[in-house]
């Protein structure tokens, strides 16, 4: 069974988008109640890391704060990838040990804006943070590199609630369960109206298709990375954060093409800005179909790779009827339906989710 997509009308012009560099962030930033224009609030806030350790073998970490309602934090937890795209990688800690929810409290102490559950800590300052998770079995610390680069969605035609995405780009490192590892930091701030919740928005429905984050360690020590976004077919949507020698360029010029499995994962993402192309291969997936993670396998400049990472991101054109099934659920039993379980026996065909019959 394919689940068909609703077709909105009012969006067959090209979407109307800004992408700016922010200055230097505030404390006061990272803060619930902070609001980067009159009118919008934080609807969701989303740490993830992909890192390795000295045998190069990788993990991903991912959480959201608000990620199903105002007042919890969800997992999409802790894996360790294992080179099968068309399967879920195995976890690396049970729901007891990193439960899928958890309520969280918010501190701050001049230096750090902290969201503190049961399980897990984040500590966010202005270019220093600091990732504790599964009662302490992952303890991680990252820096910002370069700006914040800013993804401004006004409210328009076919898109009736702003979005605001701020985007911070760090190198992490630390330990997962006593082994050493670092890689890539993202931290995305996702604003809108405060009686929403960020997957009400639109985001998923009308604009996101496609992002990749990556970060290049280069064997003279130096970093290359970023973040790229494609919107959905129809909206003209590509923007991306270049940090590159030392600094952040916002960019509105990516064009991204993949190739996938047979299933329909992604198996290889390749990126053009500008002058710059590179290839991202994917090593395994996590929550199947949307998330992939690997290496920078190729990049157009004359230095030698030394360690590289990236995060791929893609959502199947028909989400929202994913989405629905899945509000429906909770409002029938309370609870949210088992992630791994609906998508079992699933493929992606033309970018569109299909159900086994």
């Amino acid at each position: 069974m394919t689940i068909e997509v609703p077709v909105d009308s009012r969006l067959g012009a090209p979407m109307r988008y800004y992408v700016y560099l922010e200055d230097e962030p505030k404390l006061a930033d990272y803060r619930l109640g902070h609001a980067p224009q009159p009118g919008l609030c934080v609807v969701f806030i989303c740490p993830y890391a992909v890192v390795s350790d000295a045998s190069g073998q990788l993990y991903n970490v991912m959480r959201g704060i608000q990620g199903q309602d105002k007042g919890t934090v969800v997992n999409m937890g802790a894996y360790r990838l294992n080179g099968d795209l068309d399967a879920q990688c195995p976890m690396l800690f049970s729901w007891d040990d990193s439960p899928v929810s958890e309520a969280y409290s918010v501190t701050e102490d001049g230096e750090m804006v902290s969201f503190v559950g049961a399980t897990f800590g984040f500590h966010f300052g202005t270019d220093t943070y600091r990732w504790t998770d599964a009662g302490g079995r992952v303890d991680l610390r990252a820096r910002r590199l370069g700006q914040v680069c800013t993804y401004w969605v006004p409210e328009q035609a076919g898109y009736d609630h702003p979005l605001l995405l701020r985007n911070y780009v760090g190198k992490i490192e630390g330990a997962i369960d006593g082994t050493a590892v670092e890689g890539l930091f993202m931290l995305d701030y996702i604003f809108s109206r405060p009686d929403a919740m960020w997957n009400e928005i639109g985001m998923l429905s009308k604009l996101h298709n496609l992002w990749m984050n990556w970060l290049v360690e280069y064997e003279d020590g130096t970093l290359e990375g970023g973040y790229a976004w494609r919107g959905r077919p129809g909206t003209g949507f590509a923007a991306a954060h270049h940090y590159v020698d030392g600094r952040s360029i916002a960019r509105s010029d990516p064009v991204i093409e993949t190739v996938e499995t047979e299933r329909g994962t992604i198996r290889h993402v390749t990126v053009r800005m500008g002058e710059l192309e590179l290839v991202l291969e994917q090593f395994g997936s996590t929550d199947w179909p949307l998330h992939t993670c690997g290496t920078v396998s190729a990049i157009s400049r004359e230095k030698r790779i030394a360690r590289s990472w990236n995060f791929t991101e893609s959502f199947p054109l028909n989400w929202q009827s994913v989405m629905d099934y899945q509000a429906a659920h909770n409002a029938l039993y309370g609870r949210y339906p088992s992630f791994q379980r609906l998508m079992q026996g699933g493929r992606i065909e033309q970018q569109r989710l299909v159900f086994a019959p």
